[in-house]
């Protein structure tokens, strides 16, 4: 309970982050007075020092709003997503004959046989029934009742 709070405030914070980030650069892309300078009739180039100013400051911003954007999915969406897949080949590579088992579909059973061949596991349930399941289907150990 305490690490889901803790996972959901984490989440808010980086929300948060994102937020004011995006106010920071919001805000230093606007100009900073109203003045306008017009063009002299000498100038060839079109585009005062102003003009090209603003055109790097609004290039800066972009590539800005890019990196924190980034920086979030990866905090957020790929991090997390990594961990849990090093959790679930952990788990794999540590099952052996005689684990006691839960699958994703909420069956327990006992693992009796690995076929490397086709990487499945024969589980056997309660009943003596025997079910023939893909290895990356198998969620995780469970202790024995009353051990």
């Amino acid at each position: 309970m305490l690490k889901h709070r803790a996972r959901g405030l984490l989440r808010s914070l980086g929300l948060l982050v994102l937020v004011v980030a995006l106010s920071a650069m919001t805000v230093g892309c606007l100009p900073v007075g109203d003045e306008t300078t017009e063009s002299t009739t000498g100038d060839t180039t079109g585009t005062t020092t102003e003009e090209t100013t603003s055109s790097s400051s609004m290039i800066l911003t972009i590539v800005m709003y890019a990196v924190v954007i980034g920086g979030l999915f990866y905090f957020l969406l790929i991090r997390p997503q990594r961990t849990r897949q090093k959790k679930q080949q952990e788990l794999q590579s540590s099952l052996s004959v005689g684990d006691e088992v839960q699958t994703i579909g909420g069956i327990y059973g006992t693992i009796d046989y690995f076929d490397q061949e086709t990487d499945t596991a024969i589980i056997q349930t309660e009943g003596g029934g025997k079910l023939r399941v893909a290895r990356r289907a198998l969620a995780g150990k469970v202790t024995p009742k009353g051990r």
